[in-house]
Order: structure tokens, then C-alpha cells, then sequence
């Protein structure tokens, strides 16, 4: 009788802390980060998980999210797709299975349209927050509940290309880009706005990834006298021809504008290389010189710089803080949706679509894009004489509004 009744203990004592975990479980919810930790994009894929895990530590500590009757506090549960599409699919399959079906993620395009292409069946809700190629945003490729707080890397393209010829005027331009999938989809993109003045001379110069030496384009481009040269490189890429272009006097015989730079590129440049070179960025953390003219976005962005100074002690990078966004969206639509279903959070989205941001008042397209108020900050970029710190490479000089940020819904086929 006593083994009897201590194996009767023994099980409601097991009963009861199933069901106390049970209940723990119940008042947190569990959300999937995957981003490149290791490999070609750990060092923006850091960035990005810092920006989306302060998202979440923001929204924990102003009480979690309300469904119910209930607050809920938001699990992060962190992965590495290795900068790996297969990686990454693996790693996708793991959280499906462990019925996470909430993601945030993305480093590099190839790794987010294998993502796209696993939730095709709509196991998830996934929001990506690096730019992509257009074409997964259209209606026959999209997964039904797919996102992406950036964009589309033509969008770029476009975006340049348009302030280049009002700003400008030129009668000739050579877009100086790199031979891979990234400058392609910009050349995409500036092609869709040059095609419409045929009085523009356009000519495209492409560099290999990796190249060591600019020289022999950087002379082309002299021995061309083009009116503008619009850059793209990335990353070591775009450190190096900056700083080569500045070496061999580019500067003195056309006008640069550097399509794309962010704060981990800009640091690697001497500032008197970027002195005086025009360049179009998604992000700057000083918008100070917007505050007269929209406070509410100025305040909004502050906002998110004064937290990433608080949390990290640096300024934000334009991936960390599309990272940001991208959380606090995601779980904006959780609760508004009162449920964790993608298909519910997804229209729960579209439904409520208006969101402010550091780029302006945005809203959210069927194709699974935002559009924002100010599609790009264009910026001069400073010498070593008024800089006040490491991270203050340029000053802001526009701001840009266009609607060549997102093709027509038309175009993508949802209309």
C-alpha cells in the first residue's frame, strides 16, 4: 500500500509540474531569429540580431504583448543559417517542427528567397529584413505570408538613378557596379528609369567580387569624362574603390555618387576620400536635419539611435535597425491578429498597414513590401574637419520621396 501510494504521489507530483511548465509555456511565446552568424555575412548578421533582440527586450519590458485576456512575454529563439541557403532551410524545418511558426531573418538574398521558398506553403509567417531581388515579391513567386521591412535591391537601382538625373542633369552616366546578383538587381533597377530618357547615355562598367586592384576602371572611367559615375560596391569592395577613386583623382573629372554605403563601409575609409563624394544611404543616424521639417520622424529616429547607443554603445547600422523594425512589426501583427497563425497575423497586418519608422510614415503593400515616406537620405560625405565622432561621415542634404521605391502592385501582378 505505501509503494502504491508514493507511486500515486510520484505522478501527481509529475502531474503538476507538467502541468506548472504547461502554464509557463502558455505566457511566452516563442519567435525564431535567423540570421548569418558565421560565415561570409556574420558580421551584419550580428548587427541584425542585436537590432531585432532589442526590439524584443522592448516590447518584454513595456509588459509583452496582449492577447486575451493575457500578457505574453516574447522568447527569442536564436539560429545561424551559416550564410547558407541549404543551412538555412534545415534550420527553418527545425522550427517548424518545434511549432515555432513566427520568423525574423535574413542576411544575404540568396539565403532569404530559399526561405521564401519553404514557406510557399504558408507554415509560417516570415519577415525578412534584408533586400531582396523584386522578382520573389511578385504574386506568382511570394510566399502567402512573407515580408520584408527593406526591399528589393532594384528599388536602389531606381531610387538613385531618379535624384541623379533631377539633381544633375547629365548627358552621360556610367554606373561603375559589381558582377553579382546584388549590383545586378541595381542595374535592373536603373535601367527601368534611364530607358525613359534616351537623350542619357548610360554604360555599365562591372567589377569582380574581390578585386584587389581598381585602377584599369577607375582610368576608364577618367579616359570617359562621363558627367556622373554612380558606384555600387559592397562591403572590402566598396572600401577599396572609394579609396582608390580618391588616390587617382576621380573626383576632379567627374561627379561620384556612391549608390549604397553604410556605417561598417564608411568606417573603413579615410575621410578625406570621402570628402565631398555624394552618397544615397536607407539610414543615417543623425537626422537632424530633418527636424524642422517632420519632427515625427525625427523623434521616431532618435528614438531608435538613442536605444541602440543605450544597449550596444554605438550607432546603429541600416540592417540592425530594418532588423528593428521588422520585430516590432512582427509582433504588432501578432497582436493585433490575437494569434500566432501567419495567415491571420498576415491580414492582421494589411489590415492595420500603416506603421511610422526613421524613414517616415510607411505602409504595407499586399506584395509584402513597405512603403515609406522617404525611400532614401542622400548625404555629402565629410573630411576629417567637422566631424564630431567616428561614426559621423556625412551630412545629410536631402531627403528623398519617390515612388520608384516599389513597382506599381499592377506590375507585380496583384491588381
Amino acid at each position: 500500500m505505501k509503494k502504491q501510494w508514493a507511486s500515486f504521489v510520484v505522478v501527481v507530483i509529475t502531474f503538476l509540474m507538467c502541468c506548472g511548465l504547461a502554464i509557463a509555456e502558455e505566457d511566452v511565446i516563442k519567435v525564431g531569429i535567423m540570421y548569418s552568424l558565421t560565415g561570409t555575412g556574420a558580421p551584419t548578421g550580428k548587427a541584425q540580431s542585436e537590432g531585432a533582440l532589442l526590439a524584443v527586450k522592448e516590447v518584454n519590458e513595456a509588459g509583452g504583448l496582449t492577447i486575451g485576456d493575457k500578457k505574453y512575454q516574447i522568447e527569442a529563439v536564436v539560429r545561424d543559417d551559416e550564410t547558407k541557403p541549404d543551412v538555412a532551410v534545415r534550420r527553418y524545418r527545425e522550427y517548424i517542427e518545434e511549432g515555432i511558426t513566427t520568423l525574423v531573418g535574413g542576411t544575404f538574398a540568396h539565403v532569404s528567397t530559399a526561405i521564401n521558398e519553404q514557406a510557399l506553403d504558408g507554415s509560417a509567417f516570415v519577415m525578412v529584413t534584408n533586400s531582396i531581388e523584386e522578382a520573389v515579391f511578385r504574386k506568382e513567386n511570394k510566399a502567402p505570408y512573407y515580408f520584408t521591412s527593406q526591399g528589393a535591391v532594384d528599388a536602389i537601382g531606381r531610387m538613385t538613378s531618379e535624384y541623379v538625373i533631377q539633381t544633375y542633369k547629365p548627358k552621360y552616366v556610367i554606373a561603375c557596379l559589381p558582377d553579382y546578383a546584388y549590383g545586378h538587381g541595381v542595374g535592373v533597377g536603373m535601367k527601368q528609369v534611364y530607358e525613359k530618357y534616351p537623350d542619357i547615355k548610360l554604360e555599365f562598367i562591372w567589377t569582380p567580387v574581390g578585386t584587389p586592384d581598381y585602377t584599369s576602371y577607375i582610368l576608364k572611367i577618367i579616359e570617359s569624362k562621363p558627367d556622373v559615375v554612380q558606384m555600387g560596391q559592397w562591403g572590402t569592395d566598396g572600401i577599396e574603390i572609394l579609396k582608390q577613386a580618391y588616390e587617382l583623382g576621380l573626383s576632379k573629372h567627374t561627379k561620384i555618387f556612391y549608390n549604397a554605403i553604410v556605417i561598417s563601409i564608411a568606417a573603413g575609409i579615410p575621410p578625406e576620400a570621402l570628402n565631398g563624394v555624394t552618397m544615397g544611404m536607407w539610414l543615417y543616424h543623425d537626422l537632424s536635419q530633418i527636424k524642422e521639417k517632420d519632427i515625427e520622424t525625427y523623434e521616431n529616429a532618435e528614438k531608435i539611435r538613442a536605444a541602440f547607443m543605450k544597449e550596444y554603445g554605438e550607432q546603429p547600422d541600416v540592417m540592425a535597425a530594418y532588423a528593428y523594425i521588422g520585430m516590432k512589426e512582427t509582433l504588432r501583427a501578432m497582436e493585433a491578429a490575437q494569434s500566432t497563425d501567419p495567415a491571420k497575423m498576415y491580414q492582421a497586418l494589411l489590415g492595420s498597414p500603416d506603421f511610422q519608422s526613421f524613414k517616415g510614415p510607411g505602409t504595407w503593400r499586399p506584395d509584402g513590401r513597405p512603403f515609406y515616406k522617404y525611400a532614401y537620405f542622400v548625404g555629402e560625405g565629410k573630411g576629417t574637419e567637422g566631424r564630431v565622432d567616428q561614426w559621423d561621415f556625412s551630412k545629410i542634404t536631402d531627403f528623398f520621396e519617390t515612388e520608384v521605391l516599389c513597382l506599381p502592385l499592377a506590375e507585380m501582378g496583384y491588381e
